[in-house]
């Protein structure tokens, strides 16, 4: 079989299409990932009041910083089941905002890097993102040093990541946008 002139020019003006195709969905992933960490670390960072220079470290420490794992969930859990009306409206937007916040990562980072296609990479990069984020609300005295903070930022990410196995979000998102 030969190919005609026509069939090369119809192959060459699908390529050229898919290629812009990709390099659309290139932007708008980048786009929506820099907004998302624009937004998260407003949220993270500046919507709290930094303690810095109204008490010191140690007193800082002593009353911002949790390392008993589940023991804020479980108290804020009782607020919420007692319906507390000063402290169960803090507790479901800590514990679910926790959650939510790192959600996203589960998605942008598979999105642009392949390798954070791999669950042990990414679950290794979303730990050392939190991580990173509880050491910088610690020393900048904004927000609790929390292991639920890590447990329920890590369960946001892994679900954002459980996410992207389904075939729907990888045809969607997976189109080989991502960097080696």
């Amino acid at each position: 079989m030969h190919s005609t002139s026509g069939d090369f020019h119809g192959r060459k003006t699908s390529i050229l299409l898919s290629l812009t195709d990709l390099r659309i969905k290139r932007i708008i992933v980048f786009t929506l990932f820099a907004v998302y960490i624009i937004c998260a670390v407003f949220i993270l960072f500046f919507m709290r009041e930094s303690l810095l220079g109204i008490c010191s470290y140690r007193e800082y420490f002593r009353e911002n910083t949790n390392f008993v794992p589940f023991r804020t969930v479980i108290e804020f859990a009782g607020y919420i089941r007692n319906d507390d009306t000063v402290y169960g409206d803090i507790s479901f937007e800590n514990i679910f905002g926790n959650i939510i916040v790192l959600m996203p990562t589960g998605f942008f980072f598979p999105a642009i890097w392949k390798k954070q296609r791999r669950f042990v990479s990414f679950f290794l990069t979303a730990s050392a993102v939190i991580i990173c984020v509880e050491t910088i609300q610690f020393i900048a005295m904004c927000g609790a040093c929390d292991i639920d903070d890590f447990i329920l930022n890590i369960t946001g990410a892994l679900t954002g990541f459980a996410f992207t196995k389904l075939n729907i979000v990888k045809k969607l998102i997976f189109t080989d946008i991502s960097f080696k």
